[in-house]
Parts: C-alpha cells; sequence; structure tokens
C-alpha cells in the first residue's frame, strides 16, 4: 500500500513538471511557443528559457513573466507583433543572461527597462523600429559582451551611450541610417572584437575614432557613403585581420594607410571610384585575397602588390585599365589567379606575369588585345586556364602560340579572326593542340564568304589575302563594345563601291536600241545601290540589337554582384 502511494505522488509531481501551456512545445526547462494570440499562461515556475516567435499579443507586461522570474535565463521574443515593452518589465528578473526583441514593432522602450539585468551578457534588439537610441538602456549593463542594434531606425549615435560597456566584444549597428560618429563613440571599448557599422550613411570617420579598439580584430564598412580616409584611421588596430570596405565612394587611398596591419587576412574594397593604387599602400601582412573589381583604376604600377608575399586571388575586372606595368605583379610568388577581364587593355609588357611560378589561372577576356607579347608566359609551369575570349585578335603568329603552349587549356572564341594566310599558323596550332581549345567556338570572321566556318576546316587553298575590294565585317570586339567606348581605329577606310563599265556598254551608240541598252544598265546600276543601303540598314539593327542585349545582359551580371562574374 505504502508503494502503491508513494508511485501516486511521483506520478502527480511529474505531471506537474511537465506541464507545458497550450500553443508551446516544452523540454524542461525551456519552452517554446508560436503563433500565440496571447502570453503563454502557465508556464512552468522552472523555465529557464522561454521562446515566442510569431505571436499577434502587442504588450509585454511585468505579470506575465511574474511565475517563473527567478529561473528565467534567456528571453526571446521574434518575427512577434509586440509594440510595448512596459516599465519594470524585467525588475523582478535578475538572473536574465541573454534577452532578445527581434522582428518586433518596437518603436522605443523605457529608459530603466534593464536596470536591473546587471548579470545581462547578449542583448539583440535587431530588426525593429527603433528611431532613438538611448545611452540610459545601457548604464547598467557592465557585463554585456554582446550587442546587435541593426536593422532599426537610429539615424546617429549619442556620443555616451556605450561608454559603460567597457566588456564589450561585439556591437553591430549595421542596416541603420547612421550619418555620423564622435571620435569618442568607442571610448574605452579596449575589449571590442568585432565592429559592423555597414549598410548606413556614413560619408567620413573622425580621426581616432577607432584608436581604443586596440583588440578589434574585424571591422565592416561596407555599403556606406564614405568619400575618403585618413592615413592614420587603422594605426592602433593592429590586430586586425578582416576589414570591409567594398561599396562605398572611395576615389583614392593615401599611401600608408595598410601599412601597419600585419594580421589582415580578408579586405574588401571593390564597388568603389578608385583611379588608382600607389606603390607602398600595402603593407606586409597575411592577406590572401584581394578584390578590387568595379572601380575606375587605369593603371598598375611596379611593386604596387610588393608586399603582399601570401596573396593567392588578385581580381582586377571590370575597371579602366589601360596599362599594367611589367613589374605590377613582382613579389607575388604565390599568386595562383588574376583576373584582368573587362578593362582597357591593348597590349601586354613581355613581362608581366614572370616571377609568378604558382600562377594557375589568368582571365584577360573582354578587352582589346589584338597581339601578345613573345614570351609573355614564360616560367609558368602550373599554367591551367589563360581567357582571351572577346578581344581583338585578328590572328596570332607563331611565336605567341609557342608561348600558349605553356597552358593546359586556352579560349579563343570571339575573337575578329580573319581567315587569310597570316591565320596559317593558329590553324595549325589548332590542329596540333586539340585538347587545349574547343576549337568549334574558333570562327572566322572575315572575309564574308567564311564568316562563321571553324578555323581549323580552312584549306590553304582558300586563305587567300583578301581583295582591297572586300566589304568590312563588324567584328566581335565591336559588337560587345559598351554604348560610351569608343570604337576600334582601323587603319584602312572602308573602300567606296566602285561600277567597272563593260565592253558592251562601250560600244553603245546613240541609236534607240543602244540607249535601251543604256536604261537597262542604269537600272541594274540603280538595283545593286538599293541592295547595298538595305543590307547596311539590316546589319545595322542587327548589330544594335546585339549591342542592346549584351549591354542589358552586362548591366544584370554586376547588379546580382555574381562571384563567377567578376572572376
Amino acid at each position: 500500500m505504502e508503494l502503491l502511494l508513494t508511485l501516486l505522488l511521483l506520478c502527480s509531481l511529474h505531471s506537474g513538471v511537465l506541464s507545458c501551456p497550450d500553443g508551446c512545445q516544452c523540454s524542461e526547462p525551456r519552452v517554446h511557443c508560436s503563433g500565440l494570440p496571447d502570453f503563454p499562461s502557465a508556464v512552468p515556475s522552472s523555465t529557464s528559457t522561454l521562446y515566442l516567435s510569431q505571436c499577434s499579443f502587442d504588450s509585454l507586461k511585468p505579470e506575465d513573466l511574474a511565475g517563473f522570474s527567478d529561473a528565467l535565463n534567456i528571453f526571446v521574443i521574434k518575427d512577434s507583433g509586440v509594440r510595448e515593452v512596459r516599465p519594470d518589465t524585467f525588475d523582478s528578473t535578475p538572473n536574465v543572461a541573454a534577452l532578445a526583441f527581434t522582428g518586433t514593432e518596437i518603436q522605443d522602450l523605457p529608459e530603466a527597462l534593464f536596470q536591473n539585468l546587471q548579470k545581462l551578457n547578449s542583448l539583440s534588439l535587431k530588426s525593429s523600429k527603433l528611431s532613438v537610441l538611448r545611452p540610459q538602456w545601457f548604464s547598467p549593463l557592465t557585463n554585456l559582451s554582446q550587442l546587435d542594434l541593426s536593422r532599426n531606425l537610429f539615424t546617429s549615435v549619442p556620443v555616451e551611450t556605450f561608454h559603460p560597456l567597457t566588456q564589450v566584444q561585439y556591437i553591430s549597428l549595421s542596416a541603420n541610417n547612421i550619418s555620423h560618429l564622435s571620435v569618442e563613440t568607442f571610448k574605452g571599448l579596449s575589449e571590442m572584437r568585432i565592429l559592423r557599422l555597414n549598410k548606413n550613411m556614413l560619408q567620413e570617420l573622425p580621426l581616432g575614432v577607432f584608436d581604443d579598439l586596440v583588440n578589434l580584430e574585424e571591422l565592416s564598412l561596407h555599403d556606406n557613403l564614405i568619400t575618403h580616409l585618413h592615413h592614420d584611421l587603422f594605426s592602433k588596430t593592429v590586430r586586425l585581420q578582416k576589414l570591409f570596405l567594398s561599396h562605398n565612394r572611395l576615389t583614392t587611398l593615401p599611401q600608408g594607410i595598410f601599412l601597419n596591419l600585419p594580421l589582415l587576412s580578408q579586405i574588401s574594397l571593390y564597388e568603389n571610384q578608385l583611379e588608382s593604387l600607389v606603390p607602398g599602400l600595402f603593407g606586409p601582412m597575411a592577406l590572401q585575397e584581394l578584390w578590387l573589381y568595379d572601380n575606375k583604376l587605369s593603371r598598375l604600377e611596379d611593386d604596387t602588390f610588393r608586399n603582399l608575399t601570401q596573396l593567392r586571388l588578385l581580381v582586377l575586372s571590370r575597371n579602366h585599365i589601360s596599362h599594367v606595368s611589367g613589374g605590377a605583379f613582382r613579389g607575388l610568388e604565390q599568386l595562383g589567379e588574376v583576373s584582368l577581364h573587362t578593362n582597357l587593355l591593348t597590349t601586354l609588357q613581355a613581362g608581366t606575369f614572370q616571377g609568378l611560378p604558382s600562377l594557375v589561372n589568368i582571365s584577360l577576356e573582354h578587352n582589346f588585345i589584338s597581339s601578345l607579347p613573345s614570351g609573355f608566359l614564360q616560367g609558368l609551369s602550373h599554367l591551367g586556364q589563360i581567357d582571351l575570349s572577346n578581344n581583338s585578335f585578328p590572328n596570332l603568329p607563331k611565336e605567341s602560340l609557342d608561348a600558349l603552349g605553356a597552358a593546359e587549356e586556352v579560349l579563343l572564341q570571339q575573337n575578329p579572326w580573319r581567315c587569310d594566310k597570316d591565320i596559317v599558323p593558329l590553324r595549325d596550332w589548332l590542329k596540333l593542340h586539340p585538347s587545349k581549345v574547343n576549337q568549334t567556338l574558333v570562327l572566322c570572321e572575315s572575309p564574308l564568304s567564311l564568316s562563321g566556318e571553324m578555323v581549323t576546316a580552312q584549306t590553304d587553298d582558300i586563305l587567300i589575302p583578301l581583295s582591297s575590294t572586300e566589304e568590312p565585317v563588324v567584328t566581335s570586339t565591336e559588337k560587345r563594345r559598351k554604348p560610351n567606348t569608343p570604337p576600334t581605329k582601323r587603319t584602312t577606310e572602308s573602300p567606296v563601291m566602285k561600277t567597272t563599265p563593260t565592253s558592251e556598254q562601250e560600244e553603245v551608240t546613240s541609236s534607240g536600241q543602244d540607249q535601251n541598252t543604256m536604261v537597262s544598265g542604269d537600272t541594274s546600276i540603280i538595283l545593286i545601290v538599293v541592295a547595298v543601303v538595305c543590307t547596311a540598314v539590316i546589319i545595322t539593327v542587327i548589330v544594335s540589337c546585339i549591342c542592346w542585349r549584351r549591354n542589358k545582359s552586362g548591366k544584370g551580371e554586376i547588379g546580382r554582384g555574381n562571384k563567377n562574374s567578376v572572376l
């Protein structure tokens, strides 16, 4: 009998412990509720973690937490319709260590809301509708290590806001509308490891604003409106490992700005308006990837990247580069890939890629290169692919082709290959190296009679010098040229169509029969002129459509920021 009573008592206690509010899932001491119209009632007193998502109640009151306030350690409200948190709500929850209101309708919070949360370690107020940042929120939170204020409507940061947070290691202010920071905004935050200020409206950064962040490892400044940086801005952040500056309005970088960042392994500078890179810009650092695409660089001078001895990837595509000095890549012995596509290169220096023993991929497509220097790939024993497609090559001489033999794969399509006697070395080389090139894509563009045919299909009796009166064709380089880019200069003018009189026309007399013959001849000439004009109009329309489609497609790729497109 006693045993039976003991079992009944244990069962009753067990059922009481496992009691769970309607609409919730409980796994002691955690309770997860979703889609509730009201705050859950009868929450077990032992609950240490309460997670509420997609709920529609609009306010949070002190009595909502009364039944489990002593045990509560983690409290989260996510993607819910909460608009108001009443004063004193957390006055009886001294053991809360993590608190989150994310994806709510909250526009403001009581100034003393967190006054009894001295144990709070993590606070997230992201993705709400807060517009005023109140320093009083944080004054009692001396043990806070993580603070997420991202995706709100803040426009400014009062200078004293973060000063009490001497232990904070992570602050995110990203995706707000902040336009200004004081030099003392982050004063005293020596324990900070990660600071995210991206996606704001910052135009400048005051000198000294990061000086107290001596342990900072990651700094996000991308997607702002920053126009310039002081050369000593990062002089005190010597532990910095990741620096994101992309998608700003930087036109230049002062010499030495990255000189004292020996641990930097990641930096983004793409989608700015940089016009030049001065030698001495980068100091010795652990950088392995450098993304500089979508800027306005026009030249690369000697020793620009010399100190980046651990660099593996260098992306310089979609700039305005027309000249690469022979020593621009000097010192990059670990470089495995360089991308220079979609620039304004017309030629290359002989020593551009020398001293790069680890180079595997070279991207040079979408330029205006018409010839290659002798031995320009000398010393590249591991070269996998070189992309020369969509350039201005009419042909390639034997010495250039011998240099290309160093690569395992060569892309040559969409060039204006002129199939005459000068194309013979390329034709023979293609036949000799069928595994290096997709021969079905290497097509004649002129003369018109051979346009669209494979270069390898041409025989010696066909490949004769073009007649001087042969009608020129629009090259593939001109077809894909952007509208604001001037066309390639031609060395010869387009020939004027001439009509040569026949022997019958020379014997025409003034008789009526001869006049009929002359009228017939004039009619033929008119028909020929009309046919030529119609053909020219049709060609113009087709070329315009191709340019429009390619330009539209190109803009789409840039807008999407496709990683492959910049490589």
